[in-house]
């Protein structure tokens, strides 16, 4: 997973998360990279907390470990 964050005009800004996903399911179970934009400031700290907040309001298909806690948004 990759991430960025653009300028915005508010406080957090948005950022950008590269999430590299397989379909097991799907008959052509190929890898690919999802683009997901998330405001920073509408979820904590945490990479976790964004992946929480695309899980919940974005796509519900996303599925992920909660390992991943110790990782932070810069700010």
């Amino acid at each position: 997973m990759r991430y960025k964050e653009e300028p915005e005009k508010h406080v957090g800004g948005i950022v950008t998360l590269e999430i590299y996903r397989v379909n097991r399911e799907s008959t052509n179970p190929k890898p690919y990279m999802q683009v997901y934009k998330v405001n920073s400031s509408e979820c904590g700290p945490m990479i976790l907390d964004a992946l929480i907040k695309i899980k919940n309001e974005i796509d519900p298909t996303l599925t992920f470990r909660r390992s991943c806690r110790e990782v932070r948004i810069q700010r």
